[in-house]
């Protein structure tokens, strides 16, 4: 009797054991897996999301939008203009008012607005078209530096526009920077080789670095397109006088004296 309940003291000891060593280890199981998906820095969550705009004021934006469409349709800008900023004024954000008060702006010339207005709008889009209108409106309120910098991005966001480095290089040309404005404009042939406008902005770029051949070829070129060109003609004839000057100087300079 004794040895039987050694034997049964002895398996429940065992079971207790086993049952005890199961729950170690679905235990250990258990936190392997809720480490698991922690794989790196928590996740920040400091910036708040951005609210939704409520209902009613997406509708009164929209209503000035297109109150200030049908006076633009009645060709009257200005009251346009004062309904674009009044629905601006509910949301800086309103994109598609933002862009149509660009435009008025710079379709009356108001540089100084229309500038201000495309600044904002490109740190918002990033689109190559808004920092080429702002360039635009920097460049006629006199604001060359500003201009410099906007068709720069302009260029860089889309590099196949040749318009774009020929209104970079004029704007180099007033600042007195002829190299690069050679360097822009020759981007612009680069895409556009045949445009005679491009070639004769760069013939009269070389010709202001005093790159005579280069400039007598591109002139040349210029007229294989239009015979009748007279700028281009007026400017050949410019250089080949220049030409025959310098000749005329280095055959005096090698003169000898009686």
């Amino acid at each position: 009797m004794f040895t039987y309940l050694i034997i049964f003291l002895s398996f429940f000891a065992l079971l207790a054991v086993f049952i005890r060593r199961v729950y170690l280890v679905f235990k250990k199981k258990a936190v392997v897996e809720e480490k698991a998906p922690f794989t790196g820095a928590p996740v920040e969550t400091s910036e708040e999301p951005k609210k939704k705009m409520p209902r009613d004021k997406k509708l009164e934006m929209q209503k000035l939008y297109d109150r200030a469409q049908a006076h633009i349709k009645k060709c009257n800008p200005k009251e346009a203009v004062k309904t674009l900023i009044k629905a601006l004024s509910l949301d800086p954000d309103y994109m598609d008012a933002q862009k149509e008060l660009g435009r008025l702006y710079l379709e009356h010339q108001m540089w100084g607005k229309a500038a201000a207005v495309y600044k904002y709008l490109s740190e918002k889009t990033n689109d190559p078209i808004d920092y080429s209108h702002l360039g635009l409106s920097s460049y006629n309120a006199g604001d060359l530096e500003a201009a410099v910098e906007a068709y720069q991005k302009a260029v860089t966001l889309d590099p196949l526009r040749a318009p774009r480095y020929v209104s970079l290089a004029q704007v180099y040309r007033d600042l007195k920077k002829d190299q690069l404005a050679l360097i822009s404009v020759n981007k612009a042939l680069e895409i556009d080789f045949s445009n005679i406008d491009h070639l004769l902005l760069a013939s009269d770029i070389q010709m202001n670095l005093n790159g005579l051949v280069e400039a007598k070829e591109l002139l040349r070129k210029v007229l294989e397109h239009d015979p009748a060109n007279k700028i281009a003609a007026k400017l050949l004839a410019e250089v080949e006088a220049r030409e025959r000057a310098k000749e005329e100087e280095g055959g005096a300079g090698n003169g000898t004296q009686a």
